[in-house]
């Protein structure tokens, strides 16, 4: 079965690719050895000849791996160049390729809107994708896919861009030419640097990327407002430009196990920010142009070096929910008092030893936790405060 497989593969290499395949070959009964060959169910693959020629989605998917499996084991060896003739296929969704290699003339299933490829040996994608005009969605997930093709830039109705568990280093600069993208998210990649052109994706609406090596981010992405939510997780990032308070539309930003030292004064700009969460980061204090988010309802600050708060906190004046946890925090802003709207107060592990006496105006709260904080100088007020609310934990509760 290995030595088919190596066949095969060099087949797919030599293939010129705009030389479609002889359909007098015999090609329908090429498929059905395939699917004979790593027996493939009737439902993935019929075998009556109608129904094939009917197929508008192709879906062969292989038994969740992990515990049940080691990840070197397939589903099947190849997808054979034939399968470039079910020219009714609209969705292709297949798990478990050993082949390193897609048939070269994928620009004949003009109708594909949507190809997903998991757990594979994947290295790169045939020149021909950029000819499917009608796709609107590509997965890539689990493969040794180093390189995007420059193709992928005449993509022009792809919306959603997926690439994770990949090898790939970098993204071209025709990613730009994706004027229709609205979802991008590169994950568990290589990945150390987004292109300088990437503010062309003008109509880009989420923004994420995990576990890469990003290490800073373009001016330009100041030039992306239709984005609506940011997710930086497990990168290098030290720094936000100063142009993310251009992101007028932004309503949620999450960075998470970054190396983040200091957020921008800019980011006081983003007008309809309603979430941000920091987590695991060097940030030591936030901006006073923080208070200027007066459409912010929720502020999680988890596992940084936060050491204070600024006096603008007391600003936000939509906020509901405020979490501080596992910081050094050592001191509550008098003004607190001015989050009316406030329904929920965690500052769990951090170094608090007394609260202010304006603490106990904020009456709407529902629910505070103070676990893990030293809170040994409150005064007689403020501990009798505390004790009228069911729902405060801390200390002595």
């Amino acid at each position: 079965m290995i030595q088919h497989n190596d066949k095969h593969q060099t087949t797919s290499e030599t293939t010129a690719p705009n030389k479609a395949l002889d359909m007098t070959e015999g090609w329908i009964e090429k498929i059905w050895a395939w699917a004979d060959e790593f027996e493939l169910l009737e439902t993935e693959v019929p075998r009556n000849k109608e129904a094939l020629l009917a197929m508008k989605k192709l879906e062969i998917l292989e038994t969740e791996l992990g515990e049940q499996g080691p990840r070197d084991v397939y589903k099947m060896d190849y997808i054979p160049d034939e399968i470039i003739f079910l020219t009714n296929l609209i969705e292709i969704n297949i798990s478990g390729i050993k082949s390193c290699y897609l048939p070269k003339n994928l620009a004949l299933l003009t109708k594909l809107t949507k190809l997903s490829l998991y757990h594979s040996n994947l290295i790169e994608l045939p020149d021909s994708i950029g000819q499917l005009s009608n796709l609107t969605e590509l997965l890539i997930d689990e493969s040794k896919l180093e390189v995007l093709p420059d193709s992928i830039g005449q993509l022009s109705a792809l919306t959603k861009l997926f690439i994770s568990r990949c090898n790939l280093k970098v993204l071209p600069n025709t990613i730009a030419k994706l004027s229709n993208l609205t979802e991008l998210d590169v994950i568990d990649c290589e990945l150390t640097e987004m292109p300088n052109n990437i503010g062309q994706l003008t109509n880009l609406t989420k923004l994420f990327i995990s576990s890469c090596q990003l290490k800073q981010l373009p001016s330009s992405i100041g030039q992306l407002t239709h984005l609506t939510q940011i997710d930086l997780i497990h990168s290098k990032l030290k720094y936000l430009p100063d142009s993310i308070g251009q992101l007028s539309n932004l309503n949620k930003l999450y960075i998470n196990h970054c190396e983040l030292i200091e957020l921008p004064e800019s980011i006081g700009l983003l007008h309809n920010l309603t979430e941000l969460f920091i987590s695991h980061s060097n940030i030591k204090e936030l901006p006073e142009s923080i208070g200027k988010l007066r459409s912010l309802n929720k502020l999680d600050l988890i596992n940084c070096d936060l050491e204070s708060l600024p006096d603008s906190i007391g600003q936000l004046t939509q906020l509901n929910e405020l979490n501080i946890i596992n910081c050094k925090l050592k001191a509550i802003p008098d003004n607190i008092h001015n989050l009316k709207n406030l329904t929920k107060l965690n500052f769990t592990d951090c170094d608090l030893r007394e609260l202010p006496d304006s603490f106990s105006q904020l009456a709407n709260l529902e629910w505070i936790n103070f676990n893990g904080n030293p809170l040994d100088k409150l005064s007689a007020h403020m501990k009798d405060h505390l004790f009228t609310l069911n729902t405060a934990c801390g200390p002595q509760r």
